[in-house]
């Protein structure tokens, strides 16, 4: 089997005025090396394909049998849904969730909407575009976080995300609207602890392959997993897996986070966010349909390890996918 592993690899220079960013979401030239070999120790050609505008000639020109999908693509909003579109239009099959899935949920707004009330969220406005709804946004309860809409990685989502009063969102509102140019959803910060829940599987055989809390390693509160603290992750966050609850409540998050994985459509893999409330009850913040692969800093790689070594989780993946399309791998 020819497999086609679709990725957009990181540059090392930024555009002239960009964000410092920009790519946060593309991959490291060795989590694609990574990936490569784990795949390849299934028997399979693994090719690395960039998922640019050449993306649909790549892949003829390839005469690929599957994909494996871990591009984040080229564009705004849809840029996810993207290259999952084109192997759809190619008769191709690929890894992980489609076209549909990938497009909702990197759209926070939407991703709520389609979940919310099975599983809970926080109160939260979406400003799409115009003025700042300063009325719609004083009754939420305070502080808020105001973050891009649709972009991931935790992109726009810095130290300065929390707002204490409606004047210091409207203030995170023009900085992001201005930098990212996409709708800002403001939402009631949940202040409790963050748990990332790792979903693999289809259907009936979808299951929890790991839980993780995430904290912050000098006690830091309000404690918001931001951009820098994701770079410094070494120092500034404390993993614990599973995370610091009673059995009832880890089971409650793991099974919203399956009803979270169910009503939006994913497929073979994602990651799931939650926070717990000031009263302890789980809040879906996100999910994300195409989680990072980095061997030492992928949260579904961290919150999987006592389960499943790097290879097992990415061959899982493929194995899942094939068995979706009726394919078996050795």
């Amino acid at each position: 089997m020819k497999v086609a592993l679709l990725c957009n690899l990181r540059p090392t220079a930024l555009p002239p005025g960009a964000s410092d960013d920009v790519f946060e979401e593309y991959d490291s030239p060795e989590t694609i090396a990574q990936v490569a070999r784990a795949l390849a120790g299934l028997g399979v050609d693994v090719e690395p394909v960039t998922a640019d505008a050449r993306l649909p000639w790549r892949l003829e020109d390839g005469h690929f049998d599957f994909a494996f999908n871990l591009a984040e693509g080229q564009g705004r909003r849809c840029r996810e849904a993207i290259p999952a579109a084109i192997c759809e239009m190619l008769d191709l099959p690929f890894t992980g969730s489609d076209l549909l899935t990938l497009a909702l949920s990197l759209d926070k707004a939407v991703a709520r909407r389609v979940v919310s009330p099975e599983v809970p969220v926080a109160r939260a406005v979406f400003i799409e575009d115009g003025e700042f709804p300063a009325e719609a946004i004083a009754p939420l309860r305070y502080p808020v976080l105001v973050k891009p809409n649709d972009e991931g990685s935790s992109k726009g989502i810095r130290r300065n995300a929390l707002a204490a009063n409606v004047d210091e969102a409207r203030e995170g509102w023009r900085r992001l609207h201005a930098q990212y140019r996409c709708p800002v959803l403001v939402e009631e910060f949940v202040p409790g602890m963050e748990i990332t829940v790792g979903i693999a599987g289809n259907v009936a055989d979808a299951r929890v392959i790991g839980a993780m809390e995430i904290a912050p390693a000098a006690g830091e509160n309000p404690f918001v997993y931001s951009l820098e603290v994701k770079r410094d992750f070494r120092h500034c966050v404390r993993y614990h897996i599973p995370p610091r609850l009673d059995p009832q409540s880890l089971h409650e998050v793991e099974q919203l986070a399956l009803a979270a994985y169910r009503l939006l459509g994913c497929r073979d893999i994602a990651r799931l966010d939650f926070r717990l409330d000031a009263e302890g009850a789980p809040r879906f913040l996100e999910c994300n349909p195409l989680p990072g692969l980095h061997p030492e800093s992928g949260d579904i790689v961290i919150l999987s390890r006592d389960r499943l070594s790097y290879d097992e989780l990415v061959q899982g993946i493929l194995r899942d996918a094939a068995r979706r399309h009726g394919i078996v791998l050795p």
